[in-house]
This record gives structure tokens, C-alpha cells and sequence, in this order.
């Protein structure tokens, strides 16, 4: 499907691996121009060197956006780039696991700034350009399932994932006037670096959770992002896109994947 994202101006954070990675070259693989960014310089200029097209449509910042400073030398190269920006995805993030009886104030306002302040300072930063165009743009920012259901021992970082929910909603109303849509997206289990340990010390009872009984992956996570960002989604604003495989849409998913398998060649038909 073309989704008429050609030359379109991406810049999306947290892009150096995993989902972010997978986002850019969606956006790639439907002709847009992407700037790549994330704090580690090695593992970013390596992703560029991956991705890079035979036109050049990739670029990277090494920057920090849950700082001012940071936000502010990403969004001057977007400007040096190109003059002006199509498509913001806030999609950095850090995953803290330890209990709010023992998080210390550091850890705590280094979650918060890299997973909530990175998304308000960028989605501001993107406004300001993308108000002085007649086509507006589109951001698009990552939660994560554990806004919906918290996550033991992520405590903080389940609170920042359902703050940018709120936050997405609120932006939606105030941006809206200069043909601005924004959107988040809420990955349940996908088979990341971030969730390797997770898979393989859980895995079995995670799966029993998620009704299609499987991790999902990067790729099918990028593709209805993308899909967000496109005029297709033109009358979707203000919206929480579940991508979890249905997890928890019913309390034991598992016990249908029980029946499927004693039903064997008649399974995904009614018992008779």
C-alpha cells in the first residue's frame, strides 16, 4: 500500500535499535527522509551506516532529548536539513525496574525526563514547526501496555507510559487548529532487546496472556505506526493504539489455545 509518505521529513527518537529502528525503516521503505537519533554515537552511526539509502535519505543527531539543550541541537539540524518537519516520532525511552520503596530521586528524574519530559520537550519543538505549514504534521508518541496495567518492578516507567497517554490527548485538542494529529502507540509484549530477559524467564506464562499466545515483533509494531502518520489516518487524533496481540482481551486467552490443540485438524471450528 502506498501510503503517500514519499520525501516526507521523519525525525524519530530512541531510533539507534529496536522498535525505533524498525519505525525508520518502515518510514524508509515508504520513500520518506528520516534523521535518526539516540545518545550512544557508536550504535547510532551504525544504524545510519544500515539504513542508508542509495539517495541519501538518512541522517543522524547523537542528543539527548530529555534535556532542553539536547532537544534544541536535534531540532537545529532539523531545520538545517530541511526547513521544516512532517513527522515527529517520540519514541525514546528507558526502562527502570526497581520498586518505588527503594527508587532513588536520581533514577526517578532520570525515567522521567528520558520517557515523559523527551516527549513534551520534542512534541513542543515540532509544534513550532509544524505550525507554519498548511499541511500541518503528525506526532506520534510510544506508551507501552504498562500504562494500561502496570508492570512489576516498573513502577515509574508505567507511570510515565500512562502519563503520555494523557498527554497525547490533551495535545491532540491544543494542536488540532494547525492541522496537527497526535497519536500514541501502546506495544504489549515485543521481542525486543529491552524485553529479552522478560521472554526468557517468563515467557511461557507471559504468552498465556496474549491471545494470539505469542510475542509480537518490531516490524508489526512500525507498520501501524506508519500507517498513523499517513493522511490514510487523517480523522485519527487523540487516540492509544493498542499493538499487543490482544493481550488480556479475555482473562485466560490460553485455555482457547488448550481446546485449538486437543482439537487438532479441527481446530478453529465449533465442537460438535
Amino acid at each position: 500500500m502506498d501510503l503517500g509518505l514519499k520525501d516526507r521529513r521523519v525525525v524519530i527518537t530512541g531510533s539507534s535499535r529496536g522498535i525505533g529502528y524498525a519505525i525508520a525503516q518502515a518510514f524508509l521503505q515508504e520513500g520518506a527522509r528520516v534523521l535518526l537519533n539516540g545518545v550512544d554515537k557508536t550504535r547510532l552511526a551504525q544504524a545510519e551506516t544500515e539504513l542508508q539509502t542509495p539517495d541519501n535519505r538518512v541522517c543522524s543527531v547523537a542528543a539527548d532529548v530529555a534535556s532542553l539543550n539536547g532537544t534544541r541541537q536535534l531540532f537545529a539540524e532539523v531545520d538545517r536539513l530541511w526547513g521544516g518537519l512532517d513527522v515527529c516520532v517520540n519514541n525514546a525511552a528507558i526502562h527502570e525496574a526497581t520498586d518505588f520503596t527503594v527508587l532513588d530521586e536520581d533514577r526517578w528524574d532520570q525515567t522521567v525526563n528520558m520517557n515523559l519530559k523527551s516527549v513534551y520537550l520534542c512534541a513542543q519543538a515540532a509544534f513550532e514547526r509544524m505550525r507554519a505549514q498548511e499541511n500541518g504534521g503528525v506526532i506520534l508518541n510510544a506508551s507501552s501496555f504498562a500504562a494500561l496495567i502496570p508492570a512489576y518492578p516498573y513502577g515509574v516507567y508505567s507511570t510515565t507510559k500512562a502519563a503520555i497517554i494523557n498527554m497525547t490527548r490533551g495535545m491532540a485538542a491544543e494542536f488540532a487548529p494547525w492541522n496537527i494529529r497526535v497519536n500514541a502507540y501502546v506495544p504489549g509484549l515485543i521481542a525486543t532487546a529491552m524485553n529479552a530477559e522478560t521472554i526468557a524467564k517468563h515467557g511461557d506464562l507471559a504468552m498465556s496472556k496474549i491471545a494470539v499466545n505469542r510475542a509480537g515483533t518490531v516490524e508489526e509494531v512500525a507498520a501501524p505506526v506508519v500507517f498513523l502518520a499517513s493522511a490514510r489516518a487523517g480523522y485519527i487524533s487523540g487516540a492509544a493504539l493498542e499493538i499487543s496481540g490482544g493481550k488480556f482481551s479475555v482473562q485466560y486467552p490460553k485455555g482457547n489455545w488448550d481446546r485449538a490443540a486437543r482439537l487438532g485438524a479441527g481446530a478453529g471450528r465449533p465442537e460438535t
